[in-house]
């Protein structure tokens, strides 16, 4: 496997309203590295690095006295935060970094001040690609975005498979303790630091370095039309532990006027998940979508979903859509390009064997099947606006607007909720410039994207020099106009097994 190399600067999210709890978080991109192949009253503003090719979106924080520097996965899909210990076994084991990857970034108990161990040997967490941690929860103060979070109850990972902690974001439901405890959205807002349990991400396109995560706010600059919201669906038991939706249909649509719809007779529970790299759909769709587009599942072998690299070149517009909470839900368009990762011959080089294809120029595909769980993951995430609020179990979501470079924040009150809100008129103009190809090279991923502009077309219709990620958005937003991240086997780690 790649070995992480220091994360890319980036930029800061501009013009944030200090008087608002609105924290805002950065992600950014390190080098690239493969999942495994095998199956498996402020806002406060995090910018998050893309790992372009494994699909994991890193957050950098501080944890202990004085601060210590910790790069973590930012993940939807589960609840704990997390940390490798300095000590951990794979930071120390060559045979399992050849396998799992250098340990990214690590946290030294004995040079903070306010650590503290509350339960030895009860931190165990395992994720539905096999992938785990295991250790001490502790606690200990935590910095994020500017936001500087006291006695924050961790996991701290002295046996893992994975080189760097995560910063699981969802319901304190799903922790993996025997014994629920307050998690970190529980402390945002009970040490006053955002009004409810509410954030909004916005990952970019596939080519960004950055993207960004608002824990309390949200910023309309990002989005496109209406922000539309839908309920989030309780689990069996009736309790709310994921971050699942309604699925209602999905359907390609080409500039032609060609639809082709794969929609299943009841709706289908699918899940939000940051931590997951793909998106995984009944296997009743998916086997449609695969005739169509002339892809090959070998999941059964390689585990991956092999499909022809000339859907990188698409001329006709060609977008997968997914619409959530009936017919007039809202709709994310995803371009057909986002679901392309040209990333096989990095597999290859790394020894994995690619059966026959009928196609000469091969890459993988980001949609798979699955019978268990449906996940849509950082190939959907990419071209959405999605605003969680674990306070009114609500999710708002609006096409991205890809490559923005302004921001407008609002900060998510207690009284509003989500508030209705809508974004820029059309896509955002931009001129992109590849300088290689996803995964193949330099510290940006191999590519370089320059914006050129942020001028409006009309709604509804694409700016000739946009690029071939600037999607309009659906008809349905054309009226609302006004003038911020599975990386392992089953290529995420965001649905927690317990």
């Amino acid at each position: 496997m790649g070995i992480f190399s220091t994360l890319v600067a980036a930029s800061a999210v501009a013009d944030v309203v200090i008087a608002q709890r609105v924290i805002p978080v950065g992600f950014s991109k390190p080098t690239a590295r493969l999942p495994a192949l095998h199956r498996r009253g402020g806002t406060y503003s995090q910018e998050l690095n893309n790992n372009l090719t494994g699909g994991g979106y890193y957050a950098q924080v501080t944890v202990g006295t004085p601060p210590q520097t910790v790069d973590l996965i930012v993940d939807t899909g589960s609840s704990d935060v997390w940390i490798l210990d300095s000590n951990a076994n794979l930071c120390h084991s060559k045979t399992m970094q050849s396998r799992y990857g250098y340990c990214l970034s690590t946290y030294d108990s004995s040079n903070s001040s306010t650590y503290s161990v509350v339960s030895q040997d009860a931190f165990s967490i395992r994720y539905v690609d096999g992938s785990g941690a295991e250790g001490d929860y502790i606690k200990d103060n935590f910095s994020i975005g500017g936001a500087d979070i006291k006695a924050l109850q961790m996991g701290l990972a002295e046996n893992s498979t994975i080189n760097s902690g995560l910063l699981g974001i969802g319901f304190a439901a799903n922790v993996a303790a025997e014994t629920p405890y307050p998690n970190i959205m529980d402390l945002f807002q009970n040490q006053d630091l955002i009004a409810i349990q509410a954030y909004s991400l916005y990952l970019d396109d596939l080519y960004a370095a950055t993207g960004t995560i608002l824990f309390g706010g949200l910023d309309t600059e990002k989005f496109i039309g209406e922000l539309k919201t839908v309920d989030i669906q309780p689990d069996r038991y009736g309790n709310y532990s994921s971050f699942t939706v309604t699925l209602s249909s999905l359907t390609t649509t080409a500039d032609n006027g060609t639809v082709a719809n794969y929609t299943t007779r009841s709706a289908v529970p699918v899940i939000l998940d940051s931590g997951t790299t793909l998106t995984y759909v009944p296997s009743s769709i998916a086997n449609r979508i695969f005739r169509a587009f002339g892809a090959v599942d070998d999941t059964s072998g390689t585990g991956l979903v092999f499909i022809s690299c000339d859907y990188l070149d698409d001329n006709k517009n060609l977008t997968f859509d997914f619409q959530f909470g009936g017919k007039d839900g809202p709709v994310i368009r995803v371009p057909v390009d986002e679901m392309v990762l040209n990333n096989v011959q990095e597999y290859v080089e790394l020894g994995l064997d690619v059966p026959s294809m009928p196609f000469d120029n091969v890459c993988s595909f980001g949609l798979q099947p699955n019978s268990d769980y449906y996940l849509l993951g950082d190939t959907f995430l990419r071209s959405a606006y999605v605003v969680y609020d674990l306070t009114n179990k609500q999710i708002g979501l609006a096409q991205a607007n890809l490559n923005s470079t302004k921001s407008n924040i609002l900060e998510i009150t207690q009284e509003s909720g989500i508030p209705d809100a809508s974004g820029v008129a059309s896509q955002v103009t931009a001129e992109q410039t590849a300088t290689g190809l996803p995964g193949t090279g330099n510290s940006n991923g191999g590519q370089s994207a320059t914006t050129t502009g942020s001028s409006s077309t009309p709604s509804g219709q694409s700016s000739g020099n946009a690029g071939a990620r600037a999607v309009s958005a659906p008809s349905w937003e054309a009226l609302a106009v006004t003038a911020i991240t599975g990386l392992f086997g089953l290529m995420g780690v965001g649905l927690v097994v317990l």
